[in-house]
């Protein structure tokens, strides 16, 4: 969907699930950021309720928080580098 310095989000749509995820560093209250995450879920139909209930635990426990550590260390070295933010395309 977008992309700039501080957020992303991106959209996802197949027969199970219409999904969307939005992540962003937002103030953390000490002069620094922090990783906040979203995820907008929409099941479709039964085998889309079934498959989300299937892989919640393996969502909550391995796949959110290896996500948001990829970001944060790609946050701590992009903050480190010399090179603008605003060349960059990727994190």
């Amino acid at each position: 969907m977008y992309q700039l310095e501080d957020e992303f989000a991106a959209e996802t749509a197949n027969r199970t699930v219409h999904g969307v995820m939005h992540i962003g560093w937002v103030p953390d209250g000490t002069g620094g950021f922090r990783g906040q995450m979203a995820i907008l879920v929409k099941p479709n139909g039964v085998l889309g309720t079934a498959y989300m209930a299937a892989i919640r635990p393996f969502r909550h426990l391995i796949v959110y928080p290896a996500l948001m550590r990829r970001w944060e260390r790609a946050w701590r070295r992009r903050s480190a580098d010399p090179i603008p933010a605003h060349t960059y395309s990727t994190l």
